[in-house]
């Protein structure tokens, strides 16, 4: 048997850092949003074990890999007479830019396994796994557009805005969460928390609204290290972008739009160069990148 879908990027339209626990972790607020940048799954039956196949380069394929991990954590949860799976992942969404493409792929292979091998477990059952592996692991499984507390994996289902384009820009580098995250100063960030601000903007489908209001506390510390991502924002605002915002810890910094002619022409204009350009817009529901068998498990 083979099943094959798809599974999305995602943007932090606000992150919001309150303080650092004593578990290491930070508490924190975000608002996450699926856009329809999609890497590629397929699984196939085989007698016994997990088998990873990657198309880009420097990927691992073993077990350091979440989706290696998440097949193994659903084998292990759920014991039974079950056979193996060969994973076959085509990666469109960049590594370590900051648009959750590895905890996409992980929460996609939990509920694609549960289809293939008919463990006819509801989603709500694989989100304590999805935390294990990643606060962004449980959004997937959750809803196209959240509000993340704790360390992100306290998920809430947001109604999502009407449908707007987002313009991502990846600029060819990736940068660790762990760096950003160990240079972070609370002091020196911007204190206001705009995310009840911007759910109120997202409810009622104010995207000139939300761009104003966009915010992460996590951008200052990335500008200060590379200056680049403050070019990036101010030239996606001069090409018609209702607001730009470093996505979660980076590397990409995306713009919003309201109107699709205008998000278009700017991504003419600035897919010409040697970085990554993507005109996606916000995902709505998971029937848009997961087939019939996959949403018979609601």
């Amino acid at each position: 048997m083979k099943l094959s879908f798809k599974t999305p990027a995602k943007i932090n339209l606000g992150l919001h850092i309150h303080h650092k626990r004593e578990d290491g972790y930070h508490e924190l607020e975000t608002i996450l949003q699926m856009v329809s940048l999609y890497d590629e799954i397929e699984l196939e039956t085989l007698p016994a074990g997990i088998e990873l196949e990657c198309d880009a380069p420097g990927i691992p394929k073993d077990e350091t890999n979440l989706v290696v991990q998440a097949a193994n954590l659903l084998m292990a949860s759920f014991p039974g007479d079950r056979p193996g799976a060969r994973i076959r992942l085509k990666k469109n969404i960049p590594s370590g830019a900051g648009l959750g493409g590895g905890s996409g792929n992980a929460a996609g292979v939990l509920m694609g396994l549960n289809v293939l091998w008919d463990m006819q477990l509801h989603r709500e059952k694989l989100i304590p796994l999805a935390r294990q592996l990643g606060a962004d692991v449980a959004f997937f499984l959750t809803a196209p557009c959240a509000l993340g507390r704790g360390r992100g994996d306290i998920l809430s289902a947001l109604e999502p805005s009407e449908k707007f384009q987002v313009l991502l820009f990846y600029p060819m580098f990736p940068i660790a969460t762990s760096w950003v995250y160990q240079n972070l100063k609370l002091k020196l960030t911007k204190r206001e928390n705009n995310i009840s601000i911007l759910q109120k903007f997202l409810s009622q489908s104010q995207i000139s609204g939300l761009g104003t209001h966009l915010c992460n506390d996590l951008e200052p510390v990335v500008i200060q290290r590379y200056p680049a991502i403050q070019a990036i924002k101010d030239q996606l605002i001069s090409l018609g972008a209702k607001g730009a915002l470093l996505s979660g810890s980076g590397s990409t910094v995306f713009g919003i739009f309201d109107a699709p002619d205008q998000a278009k022409s700017a991504y003419a204009k600035l897919n010409q160069g040697d970085w990554g350009v993507f005109l996606t817009e916000t995902v709505m529901g998971f029937d848009e990148f997961w087939p019939d068998p996959m949403l018979n498990y609601p």
